[in-house]
């Protein structure tokens, strides 16, 4: 007997703290990206496509769809961001 199905996975990317476009609040956005899994066994073996990309506020939990291309260049925007705020550290010796 041979068991097999999917799973959907859900993983953050990226968050940044902007003002939501539905509650009109200064929160944290949250990107994530669900991607469904063909398993065997109960285990995940492949990917089905690229997956999907949602942003979802943590404030008032509204989540938007957003293209590949947006969800991209909001994980960029967001490591900038987090490069400019953590001060820089000397190496250890």
């Amino acid at each position: 007997m041979i068991i097999f199905g999917s799973r959907t996975m859900v993983k953050l990317v990226a968050a940044q703290i902007f003002m939501c476009m539905y509650c009109r609040v200064e929160a944290a956005q949250r990107l994530f990206r669900s991607t469904t899994w063909f398993t065997l066994f109960f285990l995940p073996i492949f990917p089905f496509g690229h997956g999907t990309y949602r942003m979802s506020c943590s404030y008032c939990g509204n989540e938007t769809i957003l293209p590949r291309p947006e969800a991209d260049r909001f994980t960029a925007d967001a490591q900038r961001t987090a490069a400019a705020a953590s001060p820089a550290v000397p190496p250890q010796v």
